[in-house]
């Protein structure tokens, strides 16, 4: 407990002989400093546009994505050649 509380003291004392060791106050670049005194203007407000009104049709709905499946059986096709290829670096490795 003692020990705590004198490197507790120690460290307290390093960090304040570091505080008086900093160099002096130096001012910041510009490029740091300019948008404290002037803040950036505010961004104007988008106008509303309404969501887009489905169009009244015959009451079907749409024709299904082509991409969907396509996509579907390329990922399977992938993970079963990777299977087939872990497979047989296990066969191997026997």
């Amino acid at each position: 407990m003692a020990f705590n509380r004198l490197a507790r003291s120690k460290i307290a004392h390093q960090a304040a002989a570091m505080a008086d060791e900093v160099s002096p106050q130096r001012p910041l670049p510009e490029c740091l400093t300019r948008f404290l005194s002037d803040p950036a203007p505010r961004a104007l407000p988008l106008p509303a546009h309404p969501f887009p009104q489905p169009q009244s049709g015959d009451g079907r709905p749409a024709t299904p994505n082509r991409a969907s499946p396509i996509f579907l059986a390329w990922a399977l096709a992938y993970k079963v050649l990777g299977f087939v290829i872990v497979g047989t670096m296990w066969q191997r490795m026997r």
